[in-house]
């Protein structure tokens, strides 16, 4: 765990870092795939459209996490670099893309076929910079057995400290009074979804060129894949003041089946039959 960086003469974040490194390799990436697709603009118009993407999902996530998560705030907490849904993040960042490639008059489909290994690249990576600040998506504390002794870790150093035991209490967050205190060893769900997710852009990108003749396959795939992944992670995460809804699911699982009913939608539309030998623009 290395929460920051440098420290001195000024400070500059691991997560920050890691999240810079998201961008730069999925914009590269994002080039690459422009140039051999031959969509207008070459690459440069990927590299805008990864500049949309930061700019919406960024402030996507704050304004998600000030209006659903954040028990109060204020102006100056927007601007703050702590506070950060990923949902929020991929609602208005993917809203901020599907305008600009709509002014642009690229399908949407292929924008998205596109970027999908791409977005599960950010998230892996961004999952690694969560582990190396420790910013408190932490798992629950692990049982006595095999996983606790050779998975499980403790978060001390972290931004947000792991949970830790004061006498027979269990606290998500450990105070900051000198108490006597045990830290716990949890799951590091920030390293599990970071593996599953450079997992998902391993099959993304296997699968890219085979399924160029199916608009809307692989994102489909990025959809199924990405959201169960992050509807089972949340079971054995630390609630850490996330509200629940209905059913009892937080709002990120809620956005999970949503992506798993979305991709499955768009999974049917790719691969209706189609008739091969209708000449197109025909009814």
């Amino acid at each position: 765990m290395w929460p920051y960086l440098i420290e001195h003469p000024f400070r500059v974040g691991s997560y920050g870092v890691m999240l810079l490194v998201a961008f730069l390799a999925g914009g590269w990436l994002a080039g690459r795939e422009w140039r051999r697709r031959g969509l207008p603009g070459g690459p440069e118009q990927a590299w805008t459209l990864v500049g949309v993407a930061a700019a919406g999902g960024l402030l996507g996530a704050k304004l998600a996490y000030l209006w659903t998560e954040a028990p109060a705030w204020t102006w100056p907490d927007l601007f703050s670099g702590s506070g950060l849904t990923w949902h929020g993040g991929l609602i208005l960042g993917g809203l901020a893309v599907l305008v600009v490639t709509r002014l642009w008059g690229i399908p949407a489909s292929t924008v998205g076929d596109l970027f999908a290994p791409m977005l599960a690249l950010g998230y892996g990576i961004g999952r690694i910079g969560c582990h190396l600040a420790g910013d408190g998506d932490y798992g629950i504390p692990c049982s006595p057995g095999w996983w606790r002794d050779h998975v499980c870790m403790t978060y001390p150093a972290g931004i947000v400290p792991s949970p830790c035991q004061v006498g027979d209490r269990i606290l998500d967050v450990c105070p900051v009074t000198p108490l006597p205190v045990t830290f716990l060893p949890v799951h590091p769900t920030p390293l599990y979804e970071a593996l599953g997710a450079l997992a998902v852009f391993g099959v993304l990108w296997g699968l890219r060129r085979r399924m160029e003749r199916h608009p809307w396959a692989l994102f489909a795939l990025w959809l199924l894949l990405a959201g169960g992944a992050r509807l089972l992670v949340e079971f054995i995460r630390l609630p850490e003041g996330r509200p629940t809804r209905f059913w009892g699911l937080r709002d990120a699982q809620w956005v999970a089946v949503a992506m798993m009913l979305g991709g499955l939608v768009l999974a049917l539309q790719a691969w209706r039959p189609r008739d091969e030998t209708r000449p197109p623009g025909s009814t």
